[in-house]
């Protein structure tokens, strides 16, 4: 998916539009690697546990912190975001991503930018719970950053260097 037009000037279809432009870029890196599973990095995060981790962020900061629906694991056993679980394979992290990302836009489509997050989630009194826009740009922010990894990690593997 290319960049949105640079013809947009509304906050919203701006911040929509470029959190589904890394969705995809995200994917479209991982598409680049013969071993998305293997690390090439001293930490030994792997390109599939990176998948993961977007998944599970997805889903904490807008269904958990946002909507306030209640979650068992917000941030999913914290071993198993961060590493993979024996056998789990791409398509099953793929399809856990992209369900994740689907949730997420069903619940921006019902806010406003303005809207307040839960006091369900992470966020409790005292604190002032972030709003619906400043969400979307952390998790867009987010998205940037690990699109960068993902590529350094892509090259490192003897990938395709990813065209931007």
């Amino acid at each position: 998916m290319a960049e949105p037009s640079r013809q947009l000037s509304d906050p919203r279809e701006l911040l929509e539009g470029y959190l589904d432009h890394y969705r995809e870029e995200i994917l479209r890196v991982l598409d680049g690697f013969p071993e998305p599973e293997v690390s090439r990095v001293p930490s030994g995060w792997t390109p599939l546990a990176m998948l993961k981790h977007l998944a599970y962020m997805e889903r904490r900061w807008f269904v958990w912190d946002y909507a306030g629906e209640p979650i068992d694991d917000p941030y999913g056993d914290r071993d198993s975001e961060e590493r993979l679980v024996a056998g789990e394979s791409f398509e099953e992290v793929k399809a856990f991503y992209l369900a994740q990302c689907e949730r997420s836009r069903q619940v921006v489509a019902k806010g406003r930018l303005s809207d307040r997050a839960s006091r369900i989630g992470r966020f409790q009194p005292p604190e002032e719970p972030p709003t619906l826009g400043w969400i979307m740009f952390h998790v867009l922010e987010e998205y940037m950053r690990h699109a960068g990894h993902l590529d350094i990690a892509r090259e490192l593997a003897g990938g395709p260097e990813a065209a931007r």
